[in-house]
């Protein structure tokens, strides 16, 4: 199998992890260019990585030949523009989540995407963690029983941090943060919610600080998701089936432990799977070599001839990109760009 030959759009933290996450382990994903606004931030990204391009425009990413598929690592007020970018060029695309702040902008991309006729996907990293296989696997079997409720809390204490805070770079824990619960409650119910309801607080920018969603769904089934960014929560998810329950205790987001337990509470097995090891740095931690196992999906896709993987399918977006926007009514978010 031919080695994957990477783009990457802008050089923050999520780009700089994402490129330390696939040269510290093989050479099937090496990285042949990098682009940002600023030519000189971009080889000063390609000196550090000793990416052998470097653009000071996106639209020269979007020219290259010598690349087969764009990461877009840009913050998230920009993603839709750049994906219709690299997509109209058919270029393959991975976009960091969320692919956007409306459901609207969500499906305009999708649109594109699907008339593009290459592979497109948004970048829920975490389905591809051999935790969240398992969870597949112990609800698929029926070991858990029928699953009866979910409870999710995501919180870390981020004041300062500028793009978590304003309204003009798409912020709010919901968005940034929140969307985590949304695609594990999804993943491990396989529906939409019946309902859903969300109450919380908007900052003084007009996003929100901290929120709490409801979901009903059939069979008499609940989430409840609790996320902020003014405290530290224990972060930690809980599936209760009707024969067992699953905990990952602690940074769910990038899951490497597993707790498999009956109803009582006497525990079954636990699960540990490390991230991949990696001499690499890493700004956001190490935890974040995780990315390797969705490029690594990525690639497989790709070479199976797939427009996009069915962990991560274009109708899963679309229904995560609805229960996000249904949220962000219900605590009253309006964008910029929607006119407030």
């Amino acid at each position: 199998m031919s080695p994957l030959r990477w783009g990457i759009c802008t050089g923050g933290e999520i780009s700089h992890d994402f490129v330390s996450s696939l040269q510290g382990h093989s050479n099937n994903h090496p990285v042949v260019a990098i682009a940002t606004r600023s030519l000189e931030r971009s080889q000063k990204f390609a000196s550090k990585f000793k990416i052998p391009t470097a653009y000071g425009s996106y639209e020269e990413l979007a020219q290259d030949p010598n690349i087969d598929i764009i990461y877009i690592g840009a913050i998230n007020t920009e993603h839709p523009r750049l994906c219709k970018l690299f997509l109209t060029h058919k270029k393959n695309v991975l976009c960091e989540k969320p692919l956007a702040l409306t459901l609207k902008e969500t499906q305009d991309v999708l649109k594109i995407a699907k008339e593009s006729g290459v592979f497109f996907m948004e970048a829920v990293w975490t389905r591809f963690f051999p935790v969240s296989a398992k969870i597949r696997e112990l609800v698929a079997s029926g070991e858990l029983g029928d699953v009866k409720s979910m409870l999710l809390n995501f919180g870390l204490d981020l004041p300062d941090r500028e793009r978590t805070m304003k309204k003009e770079m798409g912020g709010g824990a919901l968005y940034d943060m929140g969307i985590y619960m949304v695609q594990l409650t999804t993943m491990v119910f396989g529906v939409g919610p019946s309902s859903t309801n969300t109450h919380g607080f908007l900052n003084e920018n007009g996003v929100d600080e901290m929120y709490t969603t409801v979901m009903k769904f059939p069979n008499n089934a609940m989430a409840t998701l609790s996320c902020t960014y003014k405290a530290d929560y224990p972060n930690e998810a809980i599936v209760i089936g009707t024969k067992g329950r699953l905990r990952i205790p602690g940074h769910f987001w990038a899951p490497t432990e597993l707790i498999w337990s009956k109803p009582s509470g006497e525990l079954i097995e636990t699960f540990q799977y490390p991230t991949p090891e990696s001499s690499a740095e890493y700004s956001l931690g190490p935890l974040w070599s995780g990315m390797l196992y969705e490029a690594d999906a990525v690639k497989q896709a790709i070479e199976e001839g797939k427009k996009e993987h069915a962990l991560v399918s274009w109708k899963e977006t679309e229904l995560i990109a609805t229960l996000m926007e249904q949220a962000r009514r219900d605590l009253g978010i309006v964008w910029v760009h929607e006119g407030s």
